[in-house]
């Protein structure tokens, strides 16, 4: 009775050691993203991140919604993969709206990080100025 109890247990652990399903493919994007982060020479516009000096920046991405309700934050996927963090509680409304859109955002980046979404998106932390629908 013994080694049937041992011989059964044997068996079921043996058969879950071994994975049977298909690996997922993990960081391949479903649609190749154009890639690209460049200076803009905006001169002395007057408008709020200009005037305190601050560079802007061009990011061609995506937004992306991270999180389960309601902790929910709004961060931007740029074509190398790379993930900001959005610091714009005045835009976040109409930027989910544009989730799954390939966008180019005109953005400064912030020196601190600021909002629940910099804890966990490294890339650093934006404020989006301006953006335009690319596809």
């Amino acid at each position: 009775m013994k080694y049937t109890v041992f011989f059964l247990f044997f068996i079921i652990v043996l058969g879950n050691v071994f994975s049977l399903g298909k690996k997922e493919k993990t960081n391949s994007p479903e649609i190749s993203l154009v890639t690209g982060v460049e200076t803009v020479d905006t001169g002395s516009s007057g408008s709020r991140p200009d005037a305190a000096g601050e560079d802007t920046k061009k990011i061609i991405g995506r937004i992306q919604i991270y999180g389960n309700e309601p902790h929910t934050f709004v961060g931007i996927v740029g074509g190398d993969g790379t993930e900001y963090a959005v610091y714009s509680p005045s835009h976040e409304g109409e930027l989910r709206r544009l989730q799954g859109h390939l966008i180019e955002f005109t953005v400064v980046f912030l020196e601190e990080p600021q909002g629940y979404g910099s804890l966990f998106l490294k890339g650093g932390t934006v404020t989006p100025v301006s953006w335009e629908i690319i596809q």
